[in-house]
């Protein structure tokens, strides 16, 4: 190396993944325990669920949509979907030495627009370099994939590294102003894309058209696609089918209705047409989907350890701290 070359330090470096998941839990879930020797990230997607440390035992950590916390290693944790919501998470496993993730863990980080974006990308490697299916928890070991995209897992290193960075220049850097985030739409063309959204909302349950939205919005068929294109890269129609099935899985974690009612429900003529639609957005039919939610009962991934039956777990030596960020 030249004498004039300067080293570039390494804040955070991922040595290894151990876990990338889905977990979909049904609105009654419990998760009385689990212990592992390495950091693990989880990002609520939908709902909300209580955290609960050995080191913190006596207050759990509320954990809503949008908020991200890291589980530290070496120790116990419990947690639970909170009343009436119904959780969907998304967890990474990893090992970093870096003293760095002691400032980040056992506190509820909120995942802006960045984060949300290398999450996303994180994901999206994690499913094209490994076997293990991304949305079935019950399989928890990692194998390569024989047909892996070249630079795959580096990639998965690199989004897991950047997302840490990202975290730690949010909760750790003093308050600056941020230049507000810029937008390839209008102003214009944001809000009618936030009205056509809120439109499919409330018509959630109805067989929505491309010629009847360009006519309750008085606006071109062009237009209309370009701005969905644009800022979700979803057609228009394709976006409002993927909030049908997003309504149909969440009521499918309710566990409230069968599957032909959750159809009639919101608004397909047949079991048969939802269920493919259904394939065809998640990649599996809905009765594979409804089997893969995890309960409370089925666990196999971690051992399970009740802390109200194990005092001895649960640290006493350190005084509480205010964790949330300021």
């Amino acid at each position: 190396m030249s004498p004039d070359a300067l080293p570039l330090k390494l804040e955070f470096e991922v040595t290894a993944v151990t876990s990338i998941h889905f977990f979909e839990y049904k609105s009654d879930f419990i998760f009385k325990s689990e212990y592992h020797d390495y950091w693990k990230l989880l990002y609520v997607e939908e709902g909300a669920c209580e955290i609960t440390s050995s080191k913190n035992s006596n207050r759990p950590f509320l954990v809503k949509k949008g908020q991200l916390f890291i589980q530290a290693p070496n120790e116990y944790y419990s947690f639970k979907g909170t009343e009436n919501t119904v959780p969907l998470l998304f967890s990474s496993g990893f090992y970093c030495d870096s003293p760095h993730m002691n400032l980040l863990c056992n506190r509820v980080l909120q995942c802006g627009d960045q984060e949300l974006q290398l999450l996303s990308r994180l994901a999206e490697e994690g499913k094209n370099n490994f076997f293990t299916r991304i949305d079935d928890a019950s399989v928890y070991t990692l194998d390569r994939k024989f047909n892996q995209p070249f630079g795959g897992e580096q990639l998965v290193r690199i989004y897991l590294e950047m997302l840490l960075i990202s975290l730690m220049r949010q909760y750790s850097s003093p308050a600056t102003e941020k230049e507000p985030a810029r937008s390839s739409l209008s102003k214009t063309d944001s809000i009618l894309l936030n009205r056509i959204t809120d439109y499919y909302a409330k018509h959630i349950t109805e067989h929505l058209t491309i010629e009847q939205i360009c006519q309750e919005f008085s606006i071109g068929r062009s237009h209309l696609q370009r701005i969905f294109r644009e800022q979700t890269g979803l057609g228009a129609i394709e976006y409002f089918c993927q909030m049908r099935i997003s309504v149909a899985k969440k009521m499918i974690r309710e566990n409230k209705m069968n599957l032909t009612d959750t159809a009639l429900a919101l608004g397909y003529t047949s079991i048969h047409y939802f269920s493919k639609q259904f394939k065809k957005i998640t990649g599996m039919p809905p009765s594979q989907y409804q089997n893969t939610i995890r309960s409370a009962s089925s666990d196999p991934v971690y051992q399970h350890i009740d802390l109200d039956q194990h005092p001895e777990l649960i640290s006493r030596d350190e005084p509480d701290k205010d964790l949330s960020p300021s």
